[in-house]
């Protein structure tokens, strides 16, 4: 039996993107099979190599996901807040990935064994509806992320990242320039000459891990528009 505060059952009944419409006996039955996790600020949900195929929901919090090589290289992909699942794939694969996957602030999850989440999506078709639509999204927004680093320049990707960040946070985002390049796929320092740029254009103010976006429409990639995140 998970252990959820009335206030966290009430946002997953009511509130989660992912399960939002869904039928609440369905919803009733997942929080049942389940149960609640704590990440500290900073700490690891996955590694790099690990086999782990549970499946999360986060609940409160937020969780970064990086795709890693062994060289040591990284770039974000993956901002999770509440309400939306992690390790959804995982389940239904059998080798290890190359996801390595931190808490940015304590995160509390809902929980649940691969075995449990497999037998209960075979069990509940509209939930495997609602998995495949979020995948089909993940999907696009993977590619037009994969062409917009073929074809954009650093400023332009870093005016990308702050739109599609800005559309899903609201603002102050609360991230730093280090944060904001493992995003785009670029250095800390061409990151901060190009936000300085934007300062300067009047489209967006800075402080010390913090941004406002004072002007989210010059943001906005008319060709590709957000991505994923």
């Amino acid at each position: 039996m998970s252990l959820l505060t009335s206030k966290e059952r009430s946002f997953l009944f009511n509130e989660s993107p992912f399960l939002k419409d869904l039928p609440r006996d369905l919803i009733a039955k997942l929080i049942a099979i389940s149960n609640v996790v704590t990440y500290p600020k900073n700490g690891f949900v996955t590694r790099l190599g690990d086999n782990v195929d549970d499946f999360l929901l986060i609940i409160s919090g937020l969780i970064r996901v990086n795709a890693c090589s062994s060289s040591g290289r990284q770039i974000t992909f993956l901002l999770v807040k509440a309400g939306e699942p992690y390790n959804m794939l995982s389940p239904y694969m059998k080798s290890a990935r190359f996801l390595e996957a931190t808490a940015l602030e304590k995160t509390r999850c809902l929980w649940t064994t691969g075995k449990e989440f497999k037998k209960f999506v075979a069990d509940h078709p509209p939930l495997a509806t609602r998995m495949l639509e979020a995948i089909g999204g993940a999907l696009d927004g993977a590619n037009s992320k994969i062409l917009g680093l073929l074809e954009k320049n650093v400023e332009e990707r870093i005016m990308r990242v702050l739109s599609t960040l800005h559309a899903k946070f609201g603002s102050p985002l609360l991230f730093t320039s280090r944060e904001i390049a493992d995003i785009a796929g670029t250095t800390t320092e061409s990151t901060l000459r190009s936000m300085a740029n934007l300062r300067d254009m009047d489209i967006i103010d800075t402080q010390r891990g913090k941004i406002w976006v004072r002007n989210p429409e010059a943001l906005q990639d008319i060709e590709f528009g957000f991505f994923t995140i």
